[in-house]
């Protein structure tokens, strides 16, 4: 095989070593804040506050 054919196979595979590690981090970062806000509308409701009746409607 000739050394640029070579050289062009490395770089290629770093290249995407490192594209993937890039990547996987950000799938992972991703999927942790959608797991956070599910959990949060799941358990964080809280009841709403009734606001009291307007005047003349008791």
């Amino acid at each position: 095989m000739p050394l640029a054919v070579v050289w062009l196979a490395v770089h290629a595979a770093l290249l995407a070593v490192i594209l993937s590690l890039k990547f996987l981090t950000a799938k992972a970062a991703l999927l942790m804040l959608m797991a956070g806000a599910a959990l949060w509308f799941v358990l964080g409701r809280n009841r709403r506050i009734a606001l009291p009746p307007p005047p003349g409607m008791v």
